[in-house]
């Protein structure tokens, strides 16, 4: 049986639960395929130890000059995803992709990739707190929210749980589904392959109501751009009236309509500003504010400190 070899490359931050995620479903899958099937190994930018998000370090086998040509690189990262974007990084990366390694990312990690050009016209997805900024800062790349995606000799996933569901699908590709479903199995993980679900929670569990007038309404406010719609265009969404839609938040959010929708605005600006490279003048029109003063006050009033504190 064929072997392979997988290199995880390591950027300062990364998501622990995300690593292991990527990880255990290799290992599991040796115990039915051939305890040799599949090898892995750490690397890092210096060949020194990496700590996580959680501050736990992670020793590696060796640095950028020693990760050779592996079947698969999967750069892992998280929080701070700038501190992998280094030239030895993207020159590393471009290098695996002239040898034909495939490529994935988990979590932040497709912004690496993207930094080097290879996602360009690649379908990929990332974190869905940072696929605002991600989206904003890669025009080229075809992002999108999902739980992982493959493209050709490229695979992105959302980080989380999500890398499980992308290495399975790497594995069934290789050896068959069959072998995928028994180590879905051993990991507890009953997500359908041909119904991957979504990036995040859906807003029925995040927000604790079934009411479809009220999900309408909230997922109308996630989904509108520049152009913020006002209180008649909200409670049109879901064919009722304003003094109905205040009721509703009322009762089922304790909130008014339009101050929880420019708390979504104001979470949104707060993504980018955090995973984005675009001016505050950028992210107050992409947010839905007339001016950058208003974006301004309305951020301090919000987080008690100005939108620049945040990059300071």
């Amino acid at each position: 049986m064929a072997r392979y070899d997988v290199a995880f490359l390591l950027v300062p931050k990364f998501s622990m639960i995300a690593l292991y995620g990527a990880l255990e479903p290799l290992r599991v899958a040796n115990r039915f395929a051939g305890a040799n099937t599949f090898s892995w190994r750490f690397v890092s930018a210096d060949g020194q130890p990496v700590a996580a998000s959680n501050d736990i370090p992670i020793s590696v086998s060796g640095g950028l000059a020693d990760i050779g040509k592996p079947d698969m690189a999967v750069i892992s990262a998280s929080y701070e995803p700038e501190k992998g974007i280094t030239r030895p990084m993207l020159s590393a990366v471009k290098a695996l992709a002239r040898k034909r390694v495939l490529l994935a990312a988990i979590d932040t990690g497709p912004f690496l990739l993207a930094e080097a050009g290879l996602l360009d016209d690649y379908r990929a997805t990332c974190h869905w707190e940072s696929l605002p900024g991600f989206r904003e800062s890669f025009p080229r790349v075809q992002a999108e929210q999902a739980l992982y995606v493959t493209d050709r000799d490229r695979m992105t996933c959302a980080g989380g749980a999500a890398a499980i569901d992308m290495m399975l699908d790497w594995i069934g590709r290789l050896l068959g589904r069959p072998l995928a479903v028994l180590v879905a199995d051993q990991l507890v993980h009953y997500r359908s392959a041909e119904q991957p679900g979504a990036a995040r929670l859906p807003a029925a569990a995040r927000y604790g109501t079934t009411d479809a007038r009220l999900l309408k309404i909230i997922t109308a406010m996630e989904e509108q751009g520049e152009d913020p719609l006002d209180a008649e265009e909200l409670a049109a969404t879901a064919s009722i009236s304003v003094r109905q839609m205040e009721r509703l938040f009322a009762e089922k959010l304790g909130e008014r309509p339009m101050g929880f929708y420019l708390k979504l605005r104001l979470e949104k600006a707060e993504r980018l500003i955090t995973y984005s490279t675009m001016s505050m003048r950028e992210i107050a029109v992409a947010c839905g504010f007339s001016s950058l003063p208003l974006f301004s006050r309305s951020f301090r009033a919000r987080y008690g400190r100005p939108p620049s504190a945040l990059r300071a």
